[in-house]
């Protein structure tokens, strides 16, 4: 991408969100006047701040367990440094570049040998993070008793997904997979070969440490349990238990709004979450301006903790610059692409698609 469009794109995708935003809060202004009326009810808040904050370093507990099992030098204290960073530039980060891109740039820096299978990780780690969000919703669809609007089609998204992520599990973890002729056949692929076999490698390493890669999906599970809870407890500040939702019904319905916020390419999902969680109360049949609001203050919880990846940016300032520079070059370069390049566009890409 040229140099003049990159950022470019980023601000376009930074009018559009706020766009949006601006839009549903003019739609529902009658909502937000209740806030100067009506008392908020601070420890909610409070509990919504240390729930998603404590789920977000589960998370990266999770990313730093699949590093481990791969035996990278790699500690808690690294998997927090840059899982911090990504979380601070899913919001900030410039152009189109993203938090796992920059996230995937650091790890690919400081980790000298298998370069690719390290960054792959993250990939990895998002796809797990997906899986463990749907099974919560998948789950909450047999406890839920409200009537739902279009019940049985997200029924069948959440159950579906969550079949569908299990079955490639089980299918990464079988013994035959890294020697499997279609492996073999991917691995022949030019350019992209050498990728595909150093991940055959590092699916062979996770084979032998299955339980660690079980033990990953149930802390997605845990994760989401919280990051939900705390959009619940965000809710609760701002309304009362008969104008929202029920907590299942949340735990029900918020997995498909953070997945929306991460198909639609906007920064942070700003603009797409808050869409989606309006439609989801008004698929509950709960008042849509009360998602609204409940939603602008899980923005202002995860807002706060990703301030502390400001922190971090602050140590790395000239690191994480740099990394940033060779990204624009070699995106302006006319030849083609490093393996290693190539295995982080990949990322970048994919967890655009993915992220959790």
């Amino acid at each position: 991408m040229s140099a003049y469009l990159r950022p470019a794109l980023g601000f376009i995708k930074w009018v559009v969100a706020l766009g949006i935003v601006g839009y549903l809060g003019y739609q529902n202004r009658g909502q937000f006047k209740r806030l100067y009326a009506e008392p908020i009810h601070w420890q909610f808040l409070i509990a919504a701040f240390v729930l998603c904050g404590s789920s977000i370093i589960l998370t990266f507990y999770r990313w730093y367990l699949l590093v481990v099992a791969l035996d990278f030098p790699f500690k808690f204290s690294d998997a927090l440094r840059l899982g911090f960073l990504g979380y601070l530039f899913n919001y900030v980060a410039p152009g189109a570049v993203g938090g796992d891109a920059v996230k995937g740039g650091l790890m690919a820096r400081e980790q000298k040998s298998r370069r690719t299978v390290a960054v792959a990780t993250i990939l990895l780690d998002r796809i797990l993070g997906l899986m463990g969000l749907l099974i919560v919703g998948a789950g909450a669809t047999l406890l839920v008793v409200d009537r739902i609007d279009h019940r049985n089609e997200i029924v069948a998204v959440l159950w579906g997904g969550s079949i569908v992520g299990l079955a490639g599990l089980v299918v990464m973890l079988h013994s035959a997979t890294p020697n499997s002729w279609w492996m073999r056949l991917l691995i022949k692929i030019p350019k992209a070969g050498p990728i595909i076999a150093d991940i055959a490698d590092g699916i062979s390493l996770y084979q032998t440490r299955r339980l660690i890669v079980i033990l990953t999906v149930m802390l997605s599970v845990v994760g989401h349990f919280g990051i939900i809870s705390s959009f619940y407890c965000c809710a609760r500040a701002v309304a009362t238990t008969a104008e929202t939702p029920s907590y299942v019904t949340h735990l029900l319905l918020i997995p498909l709004a953070e997945i929306v916020g991460v198909i639609v390419p906007l920064p942070g999902g700003v603009g797409a979450l808050e869409a989606a969680v309006q439609k989801s109360y008004e698929l509950a049949g709960a008042n849509a301006g009360i998602g609204l609001l409940a939603v602008s203050a899980y923005r202002v919880t995860t807002i706060l903790i990703a301030a502390i990846g400001a922190v971090y940016y602050l140590a790395s300032k000239r690191q994480i610059q740099e990394l940033l520079a060779e990204g624009q070059a070699k995106s302006d370069a006319p030849s083609g692409d490093s393996t290693l390049d190539e295995s982080l566009a990949t990322v970048q890409t994919s967890a655009a698609k993915s992220q959790t």
